[in-house]
């Protein structure tokens, strides 16, 4: 056999290990992650919105209680009284004290930390200090603005109207700041009051709701996770049971029925994949039943296909074998030679020896058999067993001189099970042996012919068993059919 052809004899063997997607393809990661960003995005935008007002809230709090601490100062400020004071730039006049007072009064009774002072004549970023609560200060002293401060004093002197800044920093820290306009008896705007307020409680507020927003955020995130996972687990769970029986099938097995809990749409779909699977099942099973009874019409020995399935499974069941191996034991055992189509008649039932180009026609039917079995999804379970019964442990089987563990196991079983059927009944050749006879000759062939965990699986069976399980049909014993023909050459196996 070429090289080529052993390939081809190489069955396809589905994978029976459960597949296994990359996370980021799972449908229960998908869905999780998606419930968790969704939570998490309503948080996120939720928690800024919040902070947000909150922020809003504070600032316009904060600047409208400074702004009538700042009008209600400038009403008890007499403008007139103020014009005269800082007109002669003394701090030392009886004027100049009586405004302290005033503004020392205001800042105590509004409970301010900083002094209340009034300014004049803004030049760019200076303006000028007028007179001021606690300390001394030189009239006309020069003071710097903030550049958030600018605009509102410019107002408050040039307009007369009262205002108050945003939260700003300088070199001595976070402050707001409120101005009010000081006016004489005619109404002329000519000084300002400046409230100023140190911002750290409104900040120290912020980062308590900033810890808030963060620790909320978390523990959403922390239950969005949970219930994504559930969620998804509960959904994906019965998908799984879906995708795992379509597997299944794939793989030849038709037992295993499909269970899905619940009254909605994926209940449905997997009473809708049961009845498929159920009716599928019966279609393969018709097309199997065709195929067995044309290949016992051609060997000329009915019910021989089913008695070697029976054996084969009797005897794997003293191996554990996996749901999908057993039906491709099963399947294999009743379509193990059908490659011999193929092989021409005059071969099969040639009486003599044959010669080489004979004999490596004839070990063309395991490959044979594969090309007929191969283009049929359904029937590929049978595939390991038909390419590989002919394998010997010792490697001295063909058509790929397997050995040991690289024979299926399937393979491997029925080569002990159809050497037992061979020993068991007439020849032309040979008279049957008995069932213990044919056992003593497979225990000779462990670890040559057969594997030895096999053997000892078969040799586990009483004799009586055995005689049951390898008796032919009554029918046939009547005579009803004739006596299938030794096959001579290599589709004999040693041990028979």
């Amino acid at each position: 056999m070429t090289a080529a052809g052993m390939k081809r004899a190489r069955p396809h063997r589905p994978d029976s290990r459960k597949a296994r997607l990359p996370f980021w393809r799972r449908l229960g990661w998908r869905l999780g992650a998606g419930f968790f960003l969704l939570i998490a995005l309503g948080i996120v935008l939720s928690g800024s919105l919040q902070y947000r007002a909150q922020d809003r809230f504070l600032r316009q709090s904060l600047g409208g209680l400074l702004l009538n601490i700042a009008r209600t100062g400038a009403f008890l400020v007499d403008g007139d009284l103020h014009e005269t004071a800082i007109r002669g730039g003394q701090t030392t006049t009886q004027e100049y004290t009586a405004l302290r007072q005033t503004l020392r009064q205001i800042q105590e009774t509004n409970q301010l930390r900083n002094p209340v002072y009034t300014l004049s004549d803004v030049e760019g970023d200076l303006a000028k200090f007028a007179v001021i609560g606690t300390g001394r200060v030189p009239v006309g002293s020069g003071y710097r603005l903030a550049p958030e401060t600018r605009e509102p004093l410019r107002r408050a002197l040039a307009e007369g109207t009262a205002s108050f800044t945003d939260v700003y920093v300088n070199e001595r820290g976070a402050w707001i700041t409120a101005f009010a306009p000081i006016k004489t008896s005619t109404g002329r705007t000519v000084a300002v009051l400046d409230v100023d307020f140190r911002a750290d409680v409104y900040l120290a507020r912020l980062a308590m709701l900033r810890r808030q927003f963060y620790l909320h955020a978390l523990v959403a995130a922390v239950l969005a996770l949970v219930a994504g996972a559930l969620l998804a687990r509960r959904i994906t769970q019965r998908l799984t049971q879906l995708t795992d029986r379509a597997r299944r099938v794939v793989e030849g097995d038709f037992t295993t029925p499909v269970r899905v809990d619940g009254h909605d749409e994926l209940a449905l779909l997997g009473q809708g994949l049961h009845v498929m699977i159920e009716r599928l099942h019966v279609s393969h099973r018709s097309l199997v039943g065709v195929l067995v009874r044309a290949l016992e019409t051609h060997s000329g020995e009915h019910g021989a296909l089913a008695r070697l399935a029976a054996a084969a499974l009797a005897v794997g069941g003293r191996l554990e074998l996996t749901p999908v191996q057993r039906e491709a034991l099963e399947l294999g055992a009743q379509l193990h030679d059908i490659g011999e189509v193929q092989t021409p008649e005059s071969l099969l039932q040639k009486p003599g020896p044959l010669a080489l180009d004979e004999r490596r026609e004839v070990e063309r039917h395991p490959a044979a058999g594969v090309e007929i079995l191969e283009p049929v999804p359904l029937l590929r379970p049978a595939l390991d067993l038909v390419s590989a019964h002919h394998e010997r442990w010792d490697g001295g089987g063909y058509p790929q001189g397997l050995r040991g563990v690289e024979i299926p196991l399937v393979a491997r079983i029925f080569a002990v099970v159809d050497a037992l059927d061979a020993m068991t009944h007439d020849r032309p050749s040979r008279a049957a042996l008995s069932v213990a006879e044919a056992l003593e000759r497979v225990r000779a062939e462990a670890g040559k012919q057969f594997d030895p965990r096999v053997v000892e699986a078969a040799l586990s069976i009483e004799d009586a068993e055995w005689a049951a399980l390898l008796a032919r049909p009554s029918e046939h014993s009547a005579g009803r059919f004739a006596p299938l023909p030794a096959r001579q050459g290599p589709t004999a196996h040693s041990a028979a």
